[in-house]
This record gives structure tokens, sequence and C-alpha cells, in this order.
């Protein structure tokens, strides 16, 4: 049987879409996936995705790194922001971290109906896709967006996911579609086409307009990340 493939733009649709039985993929560019990716890649040894500052703030910090952001800010009394150049393997080798963020971590919560949970960014573009040609379940491609409207780079990641698993997949969807084209209208300078995104001109007016270059390394960190008891780990 053919298995079907959606994207889901923002947490404020998901109620429209069922995720039982289903693979999801919490997406989530700029920044939660690709911090994920990234210290997971360097060396922690998990990360537990939690919705709110206090509830980081209970984990022990002589044994956890309790790291996150709030409106793309370290929030106080963490160890670490949301920006993958934090997680330096020196940093993270062998640690587990805690993590909270605005709209990221709070997805991957929002989807515990699904029968497994995934994390995408661009640096695991690659090895995502492949993951999700050979598994069984019909796939949510879920965008975390900006404090639940909509934004630019989580819809084009998912369209980009899409372009590598069309031949595997079925679609018969809208949002679909768009994300298709958003891959077509960015492939010549697909770091200017992300300019325009909001959140993009927030890192510039926050001090750190790297990051969304950072965060477009395709391929960087090549691990397939599943949700599993809690916690976050390399597949």
């Amino acid at each position: 049987m053919q298995r079907n493939i959606d994207i889901i733009l923002s947490p404020l649709l998901q109620p429209l879409f069922d995720m039982k039985n289903k693979t999801v993929v919490v997406i989530d560019v700029l920044r939660a996936t690709s911090t994920i990716c990234a210290a997971l890649n360097n060396g922690a040894t998990s990360v537990i995705p939690v919705v709110s500052v206090d509830e980081a703030l209970q984990f022990d910090k002589d044994i956890f790194l309790i790291a996150g952001e709030r409106n793309g800010q370290k929030a106080e009394g963490f160890d670490f922001g949301n920006s993958p150049s934090e997680y330096a393997r020196e940093m993270v080798l062998g640690k587990e971290v805690v993590l909270t963020t605005t709209n990221g971590t709070k997805c991957i919560h929002a989807s515990m109906d699904a029968s497994e949970i995934l994390v995408g960014s661009f640096y695991n573009l690659s090895a995502t896709a492949e993951y999700l040609k050979k598994c069984d379940s019909d796939v949510l491609l879920f965008c975390s967006g900006w404090k639940n409207a909509v934004n630019i780079e989580d819809t084009l990641f998912a369209g980009y996911l899409v372009s590598m698993l069309k031949s595997h997949f079925s679609y018969d969807s809208d949002v679909v579609e768009i994300a298709l084209d958003m891959v077509k209208n960015s492939k010549t300078n697909l770091l200017h086409y992300l300019s325009k995104a909001s959140h993009a001109k927030r890192f510039d007016r926050l001090g750190f307009g790297d990051n969304t270059e950072l965060c477009m390394r395709f391929d960087e960190h090549p691990v397939v990340v599943k949700y599993q008891d809690g916690k976050l780990k390399i597949t």
C-alpha cells in the first residue's frame, strides 16, 4: 500500500491531523531541531525536551546541562542557549542535555500520539530522508513555526524533505505543493531566500545573524534522531 506524506504548517493546524500510527518529523530549523542534531552528533548521550523553563530548572545542574531559550535568547539560569555553535564536542561529550525552546520542544510533546517521533533539520536532511524511505507508516512533517504562526524556514525544509521522498510516498495536499514550489524558488540562493524570514531578521536584531547560515549547512550532522522514553537519541 502506498504511504502518504503531508505537512502541518503550524501547531494551530495540528488538530486537523490524526497522528496515530504515523511517523511525525518535528521541524524547527531556527533552531531547536538543528541544535538537537548538533548536540547529539557532537557526543551528547541524549537531549531531554521539556516544555517550560521551570520544568528545565528542576533538573540537577550537577548532572545535566540545562539549555534553551525564550524569544530567541538564552533563558536565565541556563548553561546554554539554543545556538548549535554552543554545543561543541568538548562541551557536551557524554552529557545529557535538558532543552526547552519557544516552539520546537512544545511540538515534540504535542506529537505523543504518533507511532514514532523524529526531529528534522538541514543538518540531518539526507539521513532522515533515507530513514523515512524505509519506514512502514504514513508521515507527517510538523513545522513548529513561530509562536503558532507559519514560518518560511520550516516550510521550506519540509519541501526539501518531500522532494527527496516523492517516489516513495503519495500526497494530495496543497501545502505540499506550496512547499515544493518554495524549494524551486530557493535553489538559486538558499541563504538569500531565507533572509526574508522573520526569524532571520529577529536573529539580526538580537546580534546572532550568523545562526541563519549556520543552520543551513546540509548534512553537517547526519544523524537520525528519535524520541524514546522521554529522550531524544541517535537511532
